[in-house]
C-alpha cells in the first residue's frame, strides 16, 4: 500500500499528524508514506523530511512552486509503487483508523471513497457544511455523479485504476476529485463509499467563497474532459487480490 500525503504550508501541523499516520502504517508490511509539499512558503518539506527520517519506505516529494492539491495528488499518485493507492489531508481530518475499511472496500471496487455523510462527521463550522451540500448538489447536476460525499480527502484505487486516472486527469485544484470520479464512472469502474469518522481541523485552507467558484469551473471542465478522454467502452477492471507477479 502507498499513502500519498499532499501538503501545503503544514509546518504546525506536520509534527502532530505525521507520527500518528507513521505510527498506523508500521503495523503494516510493505506500507510506503509519499509527502508531497505543494511548493510551500514555509519549512513543510524540511520539517516532514525530519519526522520521516527514520521511517521506512517514506518519502518527501518537493515541488517548486504551488500547483494546486490536485497537481500534488497526481504527482504521489505517478511515483507511488504500492498495489492500494491511498491518498489524505495532512490534518487528518479523517480518523486513520478507518483505513482498513477502505481498503477492504477495494476487494468489490477499483475505487473506495471515504464519506462524511454516511459517516458520523464532527463538522463544526456551519458554513462548510453548507458549502459541501450546495457543491454535492451541483455535482450531482452537472456530473451526474450519485455519490454523498466526492470531496472528502480519503480516498483509496487499486494500483492500475489509479495509475491511469490520474494520468488521464488535467484538474489541479480542489476539483480534481470530482474529474477523478467522472473519469472513473465513464470508464466503468465501480465505486464504493465507505462511512468514516471526520472532524473538522483548524487552519485548512479551503475556503467556500473563495474557492467554489473556481471549483464550479473545474466541475464544467470535468464533464467536458471525461467526454473526451475516456476512450469508447469500459475498462477491464484489473484482478483482486493482485498476483505477485506484476510489474
Amino acid at each position: 500500500m502507498s499513502v500519498v500525503v499532499p501538503a501545503f504550508n503544514e509546518a504546525r501541523r506536520l509534527p502532530w499528524s505525521l507520527p500518528v499516520l507513521s505510527d498506523v502504517l508500521r503495523r503494516l508490511p510493505g506500507a510506503e508514506l509519499i509527502v508531497v509539499d505543494d511548493g510551500s512558503t514555509d519549512d513543510t518539506a524540511r520539517v516532514a523530511a525530519e519526522l520521516l527520517r527514520d521511517v521506512p519506505d517514506s518519502r518527501v516529494i518537493r515541488l517548486p512552486w504551488n500547483n494546486g492539491k490536485g497537481a500534488a495528488v497526481r504527482i504521489g499518485v505517478a511515483a507511488a509503487v504500492g498495489e492500494a493507492i491511498v491518498f489524505m489531508d495532512a490534518d487528518l481530518a479523517s480518523d486513520v483508523a478507518d483505513l482498513p475499511l477502505l481498503l477492504a472496500a477495494l476487494e468489490h471496487a477499483e475505487v473506495a471513497l471515504g464519506s462524511r455523510r454516511l459517516g458520523r462527521s464532527a463538522d463544526r463550522v456551519a458554513t462548510r457544511r453548507l458549502g459541501s451540500w450546495a457543491f454535492n448538489q451541483l455535482t450531482r447536476s452537472l456530473v451526474s455523479l450519485d455519490l454523498a460525499d466526492t470531496q472528502c480527502g480519503f480516498k483509496a484505487f487499486r494500483h492500475a485504476e489509479a495509475k491511469v486516472l490520474f494520468g488521464l486527469s488535467r484538474a489541479n485544484g480542489f476539483g480534481f476529485d470530482v474529474e477523478v470520479l467522472s473519469l472513473a464512472r465513464s470508464l466503468g469502474y465501480r465505486i464504493a463509499e465507505i462511512p468514516v469518522r471526520w472532524s473538522e481541523e483548524p487552519g485548512g485552507t479551503f475556503r467556500v467563497v473563495r474557492h467554489t467558484p473556481a471549483m464550479l469551473a473545474e466541475l464544467a471542465r470535468a464533464r467536458r474532459h471525461a467526454q473526451r478522454a475516456v476512450p469508447a467502452g469500459p475498462a477491464k477492471p484489473t484482478a483482486w487480490p493482485p498476483s505477485r507477479g506484476r510489474d
